[in-house]
């Protein structure tokens, strides 16, 4: 028993060990071009708050009434996949394992890390989504908005605690981040790396949770295509990008089509819909605990666009901040304030930099919009629907961060120029007084 303990423990120092240097690389790499990223504090305190809460929800017994049932069968998956041989089509993400569960597998077959120190892997794979995500505010708002957006992402309460559950979520919050950094990239200098970026970010997406991975290719075509006219007259590489991208959307066009043609939608869409929100269900607790959510028509083209605002409002907003009749709902709730504060905010710095807001932020904006519309065509139940709203929150922040640095360079330079025009009238008028004597 204990030679299994000071086993367990070592499997934690070395998972730590292994993501601290691992960040620390990143954030080294980063720095080289970007000499004023100072992001160590921040990263230093969200990967900290990250295990202690970890540790915190395990030793307080309520690990499985607040992270779900679903981290039994993903490692479950995943010592199967651990379990065959390294040429097995297991290893590949697929229906039957996805890329969450082989990211375990490498780590059960390689050092048969158990769960806690999963869960200090998957906090440094979601810190280094973060991290690229600091680094587009960086590119598109400077090193002031960047300090500010990598204290926000590290204190966020809702990643504090999902970036280490033994789900999909982690692997998104890198996703998130290989997309925005890329679309960065794209969005300022229209450049070629940032477009493999989006394709890397989009890839893990796909083989992560497909459906999302899908909204995320969509919204990377729209802002590569958005960039390219942008930059049209500036760089040659405009418009052929440009016409790549429309022609990938009119080859697709024939395949949403289909997708979305009322036989797909009423087996596909809408099943999926009426057993997420059937409280009987085979995940009825987990549904009655986390507030099950009214049943929608996803079921034609037309009813879906009537009914997806709903959707959309529940993700957002659900549960509700009087809703706390459980431990799963008062984590909700609070994730719920963070989110109508962040909406506030949003709408207050929006407003002040004067109809740019998506100019500002379009590599953050593309990705959350189609991220809400994926989530919100999914979501059956006001607890699944607050882990998925925690990339909506990653995305809504470094929104914010970068609209108020924009809003406040607005202001002071409409304080200094009222200050030249005042100090410069004296002059102008001495010199006339002069010219006319």
């Amino acid at each position: 028993m204990i030679d299994e303990t000071l086993y367990d423990v070592g499997c934690v120092v070395l998972a730590a060990l292994l993501i601290w240097f691992s960040l620390r690389a990143t954030v080294v790499r980063l720095r080289r071009s970007r000499p004023q990223l100072i992001v160590g504090g921040p990263l230093v305190v969200g990967v900290g708050a990250r295990m202690l809460a970890a540790a915190a929800v395990s030793l307080s017994g309520l690990g499985l009434t607040l992270r779900g049932g679903d981290e039994g069968t993903f490692l479950r998956g995943a010592r199967e996949v651990a379990a065959s041989p390294l040429d097995s089509g297991l290893w590949l993400p697929g229906e039957s394992h996805r890329l969450h569960e082989i990211v375990f597998a490498i780590q059960i077959k390689l050092g048969d890390f158990p769960p806690a120190a999963l869960r200090v892997v998957q906090i440094g794979i979601a810190m280094l989504g973060i991290v690229l995500v600091v680094a587009a505010i960086h590119d598109v708002a400077g090193p002031r908005a960047a300090r500010l957006g990598a204290w926000a992402l590290a204190l966020e309460p809702a990643g504090i605690f999902f970036n280490s559950i033994l789900h999909r979520e982690p692997l998104l919050v890198l996703a998130s981040g290989l997309v925005v950094f890329g679309g960065a990239k794209v969005w300022v200098g229209l450049e070629l790396r940032g477009v493999l970026l989006l394709a890397l970010g989009c890839a893990v997406a796909l083989a992560t949770r497909p459906y999302a991975g899908w909204f995320l290719i969509t919204a990377a075509l729209l802002l590569v295509l958005h960039a390219a006219l942008r930059h049209r007259s500036s760089t040659a590489r405009a418009l052929p990008l440009a016409y790549v991208v429309g022609i990938v959307c009119v080859a697709a066009t024939p395949a949403v089509l289909q997708l979305t043609s009322e036989d797909n939608l009423e087996q596909n869409l809408q099943q999926s819909q009426d057993a997420n929100t059937d409280p009987n269900s085979s995940r009825g607790s987990a549904n009655s605990n986390n507030l099950s959510l009214e049943r929608v028509d996803f079921s034609t083209r037309s009813a879906l666009v009537e009914n997806l605002p709903a959707r959309v409002r529940d993700v957002v907003l659900r549960p509700y901040p009087w809703q706390v009749q459980n431990t799963s709902q008062r984590l909700g709730a609070i994730g719920t304030l963070v989110v109508l504060a962040t909406l506030c905010l949003l709408v207050r710095y929006a407003r002040r930099t004067r109809g740019r807001a998506l100019a500002l932020t379009a590599p953050f904006v593309y990705p959350g919009v189609f991220l809400l519309i994926a989530y919100a065509l999914s979501v059956g139940n006001a607890g699944t629907g607050f882990r998925y709203r925690t990339h909506l929150v990653l995305l809504g922040l470094a929104t914010l961060v970068v609209l108020r640095e924009h809003a406040l360079r607005d202001a002071a330079s409409t304080v200094a120029t009222r200050r030249r025009g005042a100090t410069a009238g004296d002059p102008t008028r001495l010199r006339i007084e002069f010219l006319d004597r």
